[in-house]
């Protein structure tokens, strides 16, 4: 949102202020709209409500200042020769997203990320020690690789397990491949197509463990070639970049893996590139776009590629990919934009991919469903609302069809009335009257006009200016009547025929001054055309004619889908109520915690025998995703946006005989 206004103030702020749109409060309060959704939480182990812009309004002005320096063309506007999507189990042409089941490591990791935000939010951190934006890249590194950000070795598969299994997978299947030399066009002797693995974390390091390292030390133990894992990071200059990426298309390379920022733009390697792996989610949806456009380019003699991201169930991964998906479904709008509707929530194809993702990464099957239903509802929402514009747009048209054909009647009777009343003015028997004087040339009538606008001060009005100017005389028995206006800046002179609608003209007041024998032909020539005239105004009722007969037929037609969509409301709001009551149900498990803790001097505190408090599992605390805390009060402290795993186990396995800590104020 922020992006598209500082684009316009930065390219044409004499547009915004002329709009009185200078302000970023005013431009976004003109064409933003808030809208409240319940989305994950940054640790992915809860849910909350966030309101956030989703979506554009008074679209065709904001579209209209926007196209004065903006010319956007999309993939789907250049219909480029490039590889198709590789097409999944499912049946649909879309990244596949492999799921991995969090490590214990990686869980107790993600409840101490909790613990961080709470307290960050809670501020009772300095931000110079702890923030956000630390709790981001920990997380972010936590969920490619938990030796990333500790020393432990994972008790289950990663990211880089899973990552050189199926690049060993890929690379066995299409070993003995034969592809076409780039430079002769001739079959090339080597064969075997290249993989690109992109990985923004954990890039070569000699001094610690690094995922690059990692997943080459993997795929050679799996047997692929010393020197066929390359990395983007050994290219140091724009030389070693073009040798690397030659390597790469001759066959040489099996795998090239690197960042974003430094296999991203201007990367040519995809002659012969059959797959690409996401093993983390970047910030933007335009660094989505750079990665996957290495392999969905011209030139790649595939005809389909295979797009895999993997993502660690339960942690980071879920709230980076909701990221992306809320960015890439603005941006969409915006690109797709166009002048005809005043609202846009279009959804992004790369926003209903990343949904997928981060509903599939959260966990939780509820989030995937949801995703779904709101996919459904949102897209059938579009096409209601699409009928209902043109429900309203049809009537419009009755009644703009019904005003323009009675019009036209009118205009056509009155000139037909007038049409035996029309004299003769072709060759020597011409005939004008100015200022009541008849003149018989055309040279003499057009000075006439001339002296009569002088007369009249035409020359010296202003250019704003707007005056009746009387009448001028008469010509084929029809008197002239003109008025000057004022059109973009600039004195015109409007001239009408009496009792002839559809014959006015204008002239700049230039033209009128300069005794131009080209008025007086006009005058005339708007006479002898009327028959002319009154045929086209008999075209234009039958063309309205049929206009109102079709938008007669159309109007009041009721919406073809209104079953669907009350179903598909109905299942958005049915997963929405299980996602709220899972929830709550989680806050009353930890309420219960809290009361099942004897207090310091409750009478059973003493008492050795007395019952323990009963005890939440890990798995039923996960299982029950929650989101909300109960409204803080003044004999309490303030209650958490949202109840973490952490705090949940620290209240349920809390001895009894322990005294609770002291709320920090």
């Amino acid at each position: 949102m922020t992006e598209a206004y500082v684009m316009q103030r930065y390219l044409r702020p004499d547009l915004l202020d002329a709009a009185g749109l200078g302000h970023f409060d005013a431009w976004a309060a003109t064409f933003g709209e808030t809208v409240t959704e319940m989305e994950m939480s940054p640790t992915g182990s809860s849910f909350r409500l966030k309101t956030r812009f989703a979506r554009f309004q008074n679209v065709p002005e904001m579209l209209r200042l926007w196209s004065v320096f903006a010319d956007v063309k999309t993939a789907e506007d250049l219909q480029l020769p490039v590889p198709d999507i590789q097409e999944r189990a499912d049946g649909k042409r879309a990244a596949d997203t492999v799921v991995l089941a969090p490590t214990r490591e990686l869980q107790a990791y993600i409840d101490d990320i909790a613990e961080r935000a709470e307290r960050i939010q809670h501020k009772q951190v300095r931000p110079d020690e702890d923030n956000m934006l630390k709790v981001s890249t920990d997380g972010r590194k936590a969920a490619l690789d938990v030796r990333l950000v500790i020393p432990d070795t994972p008790s289950g598969p990663s990211k880089v397990d899973v990552a050189a299994d199926m690049v060993y997978r890929v690379w066995e299947q299409h070993r003995g491949r034969e592809f076409l030399d780039p430079a002769s066009g001739e079959t090339s002797p080597v064969q075997g197509g290249l993989q690109l693995v992109f990985c923004d974390l954990g890039t070569p390091n000699r001094d610690r463990w690094n995922v690059y390292d990692e997943l080459r030390a993997q795929l050679g133990a799996r047997g692929l070639p010393d020197g066929a894992v390359r990395f983007m990071h050994e290219a140091k200059t724009d030389t070693d970049k073009a040798r690397l990426f030659a390597a790469a298309r001759s066959g040489h390379i099996a795998v090239l893996v690197g960042s974003t920022e430094k296999m991203g733009v201007g990367t040519n390697v995809q002659s012969r590139a059959v797959a690409l792996h996401h093993l983390d989610c970047p910030w933007r949806p335009s660094d989505i776009a750079q990665r996957e456009g290495r392999v969905i380019r011209q030139g790649n003699q595939n005809a389909e590629v295979l797009i895999t991201r993997i993502v660690t169930e339960g942690s980071f991964d879920s709230y980076m990919w909701q990221g992306i998906e809320r960015k890439a479904r603005f941006i969409g709008q915006i690109m797709r934009g166009s002048l005809d509707v005043r609202e846009i929530e279009e959804i992004d194809s790369a926003a209903l991919s990343a949904a997928e993702a981060k509903a599939i990464a959260s966990g939780n099957p509820l989030m995937l469903e949801k995703s779904i239903a709101q996919n459904d509802y949102t897209k059938l929402q579009r096409l209601e609302r699409a009928h209902s514009r043109n429900q309203s747009m049809l009537l419009h048209t009755r009644s703009r069809s019904m005003e323009l054909i009675i019009s036209a009647e009118s205009d056509a009777s009155e000139l037909e009335r007038a049409l035996p009343g029309v004299q003769d003015t072709s060759g020597d028997r011409f005939r004008m009257t100015v200022k009541d004087r008849t003149h018989t040339s055309r040279v003499d009538a057009a000075e006439a006009i001339a002296y009569w606008a002088r007369e009249h001060n035409l020359q010296y009005l202003s250019n704003y200016a707007e005056r009746n100017l009387g009448s001028l005389g008469s010509i084929s028995g029809f008197t002239i009547n003109a008025r000057a206006i004022s059109s973009l800046g600039h004195v015109q002179v409007q001239f009408t025929l009496e009792q002839l609608p559809r014959t006015s003209f204008s002239l700049p007041r230039d033209q009128v001054l300069s005794a131009t024998v080209g008025l007086v032909q006009r005058l005339e020539n708007r006479v002898s055309q009327l028959p002319s005239i009154i045929e086209g105004l008999y075209e234009e009722i039958r063309q309205e004619r049929e206009v109102l007969d079709e938008a007669e037929q159309r109007i009041d037609q009721p919406f073809k889908h209104t079953a669907a969509l009350e179903a598909a409301k109905a299942r958005l709001d049915r997963v929405e109520a299980e996602l709220i009551e899972l929830s709550a149900e989680a806050q009353s498990e930890a309420t219960e915690a809290d009361a099942d803790t004897p207090q310091p001097d409750a009478p059973q505190a003493a008492q050795s025998g007395s019952e323990s408090p009963r005890m939440l599992t890990k798995q039923a605390v996960r299982d029950f995703q929650p989101s909300f805390g109960p409204p803080a009060t003044p004999h309490s402290p303030p209650a958490s946006a949202s109840v973490t795993v952490t705090s949940l186990l620290r209240e349920a396995s809390r001895p009894p005989n322990t005294e609770p800590p002291v709320p920090s104020l």
